[in-house]
């Protein structure tokens, strides 16, 4: 009680609430700070030079930047706090290595699939909406995290896929795909008045398909067959469009072959 009544003992009280008080503070003004520069580097305002990132990936990786950065600050605030009362940290600090130790060695599967889930978003290999094909699985990308990717195949099936499985990517969303189409010509056919047809048959799909994006192109004959030869021809389309315009020009140059042979094509 003699203690409690000196006037060193109430100034180390003063002085320990003092240190308490600033070591909150500076937690949380360097969470604060924290999170301001997790911010701007992630969803930069307009004109500003920092790493650009579409806002649904940029809001996934800041979000689990918040927490990690978060947790660290709380746990190196709680520590400050407890050697202020003169307690042996050190122990504390071990056992929560051990820990995490353990917890990484146990969980080393769940571990490998958020690394990956991080970097699938972090490099846009794909996004929610996109077709493409993981494995043996093909279908849409329903929903995508740091764990798990969640695909729609054709058939309504959804498929649950842990990042950490997933190998490689082939996304049939980005840039462009080709339509080929491939035309068998027998060989005592004119060649001559085939291609005129074919390219004429083109002119019509390029200029009234919105879905190409260029062509399509006559590539020529690529292939000699018993009995017949190949022509091809490709043309450029917008994702996950090529199968209609495939089937436009094999409809068309049905069509056009058709009424060659009955003599009502002028060339």
């Amino acid at each position: 009680m003699e203690q409690l009544l000196t006037s060193d003992f109430w100034l180390g009280m003063a002085v320990t609430l003092i240190r308490l008080v600033a070591i909150g503070i500076g937690g949380m003004v360097l969470l604060r700070f924290t999170s301001i520069i997790i911010a701007q580097v992630f969803i930069p305002k307009p004109g500003a030079k920092t790493i650009y990132l579409e806002e649904q990936r940029a809001r996934t990786l800041s979000s689990l930047l918040h927490s990690i950065v978060r947790y660290v600050i709380y746990f190196i605030v709680a520590i400050l706090m407890l050697q202020e009362f003169k307690i042996d940290t050190t122990s504390i600090v071990a056992g929560a290595g051990i820990i995490g130790l353990a917890v990484g060695v146990g969980a080393q599967s769940l571990i490998k699939d958020f690394i990956t889930g991080f970097f699938i978003i972090l490099e846009d290999q794909y996004g929610v909406g996109d077709y493409v094909v993981i494995g043996d699985m093909t279908g849409t990308v329903e929903e995508m995290g740091f764990r798990v990717t969640k695909l729609r195949d054709g058939n309504g099936t959804l498929h649950i896929v842990p990042n950490g499985s997933i190998l490689k990517v082939s996304n049939y969303t980005r840039g462009y795909m080709q339509a080929v189409v491939n035309v068998p010509v027998p060989y005592e056919a004119d060649i001559s008045e085939i291609l005129k047809i074919l390219e004429e048959t083109c002119s019509t799909v390029g200029t009234s398909m919105p879905e190409v994006l260029a062509g399509p192109n006559v590539v020529g004959v690529v292939d000699l067959k018993p009995g017949e030869v190949v022509i091809r021809i490709t043309a450029k389309t917008v994702p996950l469009e090529q199968v209609k315009v495939e089937t436009t020009l094999r409809r068309l140059i049905k069509e056009r072959l058709q009424q060659l042979r009955s003599g009502h094509v002028s060339l």
